[in-house]
């Protein structure tokens, strides 16, 4: 059996990618709230453990099993047709997990950036159904608002990351600039104005 070679530059965007993955950005957001600077008890481990099965697990499940039906080409659903139902399933998701952590009392941060994921995500489902905005973009731009409107300013230096994930989803054929570039605006300032709402400091 031949090994398939990819260009070094389409392995570079593949490794870029993943490591944007936005299974990998919620974690690291809610992981860096519940975590950084904060007394961590059994409870952040629950809020943790709600919070990964919810926006990972889950979603994670339902679009492995679209794959092994034929209904996608990959994990990332790079059709824009095929995109609604996984959404629409993260949406029902992340409202579950809000309303659960609200019970349990979880950080109000924690409450904002769930709802802001809810919100977000209904945002994207009505963008789809005319155009294939980018989910790795949003992801990324939404974690870069709230951690720097809650932890530093100086997190917004991360803005820079646009031109990669522009770069990378782009060189991999995913999207177009205007759609990696839109998605990255669209979590940032969604994201900004709901805690700025939600959260004034």
């Amino acid at each position: 059996m031949k090994s398939i070679h990819f260009p070094v530059s389409q392995r570079v965007s593949q490794i870029i990618s993943i490591i944007l993955h936005p299974f990998i950005m919620v974690l690291l957001t809610f992981g860096i709230i519940l975590f950084f600077n904060r007394p961590v008890s059994g409870w952040t481990w629950i809020y943790m453990g709600i919070i990964i099965i919810a926006t990972v697990l889950l979603p994670f499940i339902q679009v492995f099993f679209m794959k092994k039906k034929g209904k996608t080409a990959s994990l990332d659903i790079p059709e824009r047709e095929r995109r609604s139902a996984p959404f629409i399933q993260g949406v029902l998701n992340y409202f579950l997990a809000l309303v659960i952590l609200w019970i349990f009392e979880a950080p109000k941060p924690v409450l904002i950036l769930m709802w802001a994921y809810l919100f977000n995500t209904l945002i994207a489902i009505i963008i789809t159904y005319y155009w294939k905005v980018s989910i790795h973009g949003m992801a990324i731009g939404g974690p870069i608002a709230c951690l720097g409107y809650l932890i530093s300013p100086h997190i917004y230096w991360f803005l820079l990351l646009l031109p990669l994930i522009t770069y990378s989803r782009v060189s991999l054929k995913a999207h177009t600039p205007m759609q990696v570039i839109t998605g990255f605006l669209l979590g940032f300032v969604l994201t900004f104005i709901q805690f700025k709402m939600m959260l004034p400091l």
